[in-house]
């Protein structure tokens, strides 16, 4: 007679993480924003709960950041992209410091956007200009202008 042995193995956490989150990345691409960011706070569920303080966790609070912003929770988004802002400039990747000035600006509050947009323009140079919605761009100016 011969063993059974099970058909699946069992998939390691971070697989999952990396699910939900492709899931994300996938849905907020069909514009699906507010599935997205539920495979995003999923993720981020596990990733607070297994990964604090990993590079995981901080590139899943990054896209759950951003997939906050998408859905219109400015603040929310603005909180979680701070605690993952300093991580992602050391990798030299804007994603966080853009998703805090897309955030700021969505507010009306495009003083404090300024930082942020100086940050994504160290990173990207004048490709700034193409990375936020049009109706910004003087905001983006006013932000380059107070830097020099």
């Amino acid at each position: 007679m011969t063993e059974n042995k099970p058909t699946h193995q069992l998939i390691p956490l971070e697989n999952v993480v990396l699910d939900h989150a492709n899931a994300g990345i996938a849905l907020g691409t069909e514009r699906r924003f507010e599935d997205a960011l539920e495979q995003w706070r999923l993720a981020a569920q596990l990733a607070d709960a297994n990964f604090e303080g990993e590079d995981l966790y901080y590139w899943v609070k990054g896209g759950y950041g951003a997939a906050l912003h998408d859905v219109g929770r400015h603040r929310d988004s603005i909180a979680v992209s701070k605690l993952v802002r300093a991580w992602t400039l050391s990798l030299r990747q804007p994603l966080a410091s853009m998703t805090i000035a897309r955030s700021y600006l969505a507010l009306g509050e495009a003083e404090n956007a300024y930082p942020h947009i100086q940050d994504v323009h160290r990173l990207v140079g004048d490709e700034v200009f193409n990375l936020f919605d049009r109706r910004h761009l003087a905001e983006i100016r006013r932000a380059l202008a107070v830097k020099a």
